[in-house]
């Protein structure tokens, strides 16, 4: 698939599996990992901060979850879901209590990543991450790389906020094109704020773009054919894609794929772009995504893959 690295989000088992591979030098893909929301206080104990590791395995942010999804229609939203007029979804908790999470990952040095579908829990998100702005300045902390995740639907007025806030939107485009008749069916005009990456960009956010692998495929050349075109494979809803004013170029996507990825893992300096003094990650394709029609990212694959000058994938 051309992966070179991921942003994990799973828990001790699997942080536990990837130090054993790296100690025996088998760790043969980059791992940002992150910490769950439930071990915040045994990290702010042990000092651990965010970058902590090396080249192959570091740490990444604290992860917490503020609501659910769509299709359980447990996304938090500020008006009703519309075939349950009575339903706007779960809020795991609220802002103030976001913060205090947020509070004890800043005071060591740890950056927060907060999974937000709907309207709502943004907005709430958002809230918290402006607390710990202040915060942050009130005590000469650094300003740190925080995210939210999926930002799957934005209420308008907070849409500058992210850029506003220097908080980077980390998104998957996958979702777009599997999740779109079910955002019709449940938002109904308000989709037109869903999958907004666009907007995001227009209003000068930071995009990461990603998978939420194993919900989808890990695959970023399907991320990348939603991105630029927001079609299923079939080519539904239509020629021109489902709210296509929120298409991005292919040079924008892969950006977001790359650039965007390692400045999310505070790994731009090292990852996400050839050049002199980058790690020689890179991946090489038997044609040029540029110039082919964006149908061929459905099918195409990495024929050969380089990771820290190896090749770890030939043809």
């Amino acid at each position: 698939m051309g992966l070179t690295g991921v942003h994990d989000f799973d828990r001790r088992d699997s942080f536990m599996a990837l130090q054993h591979l790296h100690a025996q030098k088998k760790l043969k893909l980059r791992v940002n990992k992150n910490i769950p929301v439930e071990s915040v206080d045994h990290a702010n104990a042990l000092g651990l901060r965010t970058g902590f590791g090396d080249d192959w395995l570091w740490i990444g942010s604290v992860k917490a979850f503020m609501d659910g999804a769509l299709g359980p229609h447990t996304a938090a939203m500020f008006q009703p879901y519309q075939d349950e007029p009575e339903n706007r979804g779960i809020l795991n908790m609220d802002g103030e209590e976001l913060f205090e999470h947020c509070r004890k990952a800043a005071d060591v040095g740890l950056s927060m990543t907060v999974h937000a579908i709907g309207d709502r829990a943004n907005h709430e998100v958002l809230n918290a991450y402006q607390q710990l702005r202040a915060y942050e300045t009130e005590h000469g902390l650094p300003h740190l790389r925080h995210r939210i995740e999926h930002v799957q639907i934005i209420h308008p007025d907070d849409a500058p906020r992210f850029a506003q806030l220097n908080v980077i939107a980390s998104m998957q485009p996958i979702h777009a094109p599997s999740d779109m008749y079910a955002a019709d069916r449940f938002w109904g005009d308000r989709s037109a704020h869903a999958y907004a990456w666009r907007t995001q960009l227009n209003h000068g956010a930071s995009l990461a773009f990603g998978s939420d692998a194993p919900v989808e495929s890990p695959n970023p050349f399907l991320g990348l054919h939603a991105a630029v075109t927001r079609r299923r494979a079939d080519g539904s809803p239509s020629a021109e894609g489902w709210y296509p004013e929120q298409k991005l170029t292919l040079a924008e996507a892969l950006s977001a794929y790359t650039v965007g990825a390692a400045y999310a893992a505070n790994a731009e300096h090292r990852l996400g772009k050839l050049a002199q003094g980058y790690l020689a990650d890179l991946i090489v394709l038997d044609e040029d995504i540029f110039s082919s029609d964006p149908q061929t990212l459905l099918t195409i694959e990495a024929k050969s893959t380089m990771i820290h000058g190896e090749w770890v994938l030939e043809s």
